[in-house]
This record gives structure tokens, C-alpha cells and sequence, in this order.
């Protein structure tokens, strides 16, 4: 029985004349040519524009109820980081610096602020969406 290296070095030596040739083989000038035509058909073919691209109908009726929906809880979201900003200071003062103190609820706040910039920020979306599905199904 043959050891597992000497196979290995004697399939290398046989496979080490045809990795060495650095001549790769140049394409036809037939594919060359069809391949510069198909590109340059694909180049100048118009661009597909997509039918969803305005406003569909109903838009303003969707955005309307998605806010009326979320202008109740905003309320309660508001209300919750004004105390949480007004009375969390006081609270955490007895434990931390005054300067720390009033940075947390900071941050808090201006966290929540950004998550109520991002769910507004995306409500118009959320409704064209919506509109979208609506005008869709009825076709």
C-alpha cells in the first residue's frame, strides 16, 4: 500500500508542468463582438419605470387615519418623557452627582425623540404602501 504523501507529491509533480504555463487563451473575436452588442443593447434599452412611482388614490386617507391612530398614544408618550424628564432628576440625586443626574433622563428623552422621528418619519411610507395595496386589490 502507497503512502497517502507520496500520491499526493506525485500528482503535484504531474499537475505542476500545466499550473506553471502563464498563457491564458484569448476569446474569439465572434464572442468579443456579440458580447460588446448585448451590452451595449442593455445599455440603451429604456429603463422600466415602475407604476407605483405617484401617489396612488387614497393616500391622504390612509396617512389621515395612521395619524389619527398614533396621535392618542404620542399624548401618553409625551406626557410619560416630560415626567420622566421633570422627576427622574430629583429621584436619581440622591444616589448620583448632580450632573449625571439630570444626563440619564436626558438621554432617555432624546432617545424616545428619535423613535418618534422614526415612526412619524415613516408613516408617510407606511401609507403610500397602504394605498398602493388598496388601489391594487380593487383592479
Amino acid at each position: 500500500m502507497r503512502e497517502p504523501r507520496n500520491d499526493l507529491e506525485a500528482a503535484l509533480g504531474e499537475l505542476a508542468p500545466i499550473l506553471e504555463r502563464d498563457t491564458v487563451p484569448e476569446p474569439s473575436d465572434a464572442l468579443v463582438a456579440a458580447t460588446l452588442e448585448r451590452a451595449s443593447a442593455l445599455l440603451h434599452a429604456p429603463v422600466p419605470v415602475p407604476t407605483h412611482a405617484e401617489i396612488p388614490v387614497g393616500f391622504k386617507r390612509e396617512l389621515a387615519k395612521l395619524l389619527a391612530a398614533v396621535a392618542l398614544p404620542l399624548v401618553f408618550v409625551l406626557a410619560w418623557n416630560a415626567f420622566i424628564l421633570l422627576q427622574l432628576p430629583g429621584f436619581l440625586g440622591a444616589w448620583l452627582p448632580e450632573s449625571l443626574a439630570w444626563a440619564l433622563p436626558a438621554a432617555y428623552v432624546l432617545g424616545a425623540a428619535g423613535w418618534l422621528a422614526l415612526v412619524f418619519g415613516s408613516l408617510p411610507v407606511v401609507a403610500h404602501r397602504r394605498a398602493w395595496l388598496r388601489h391594487q386589490e380593487a383592479l
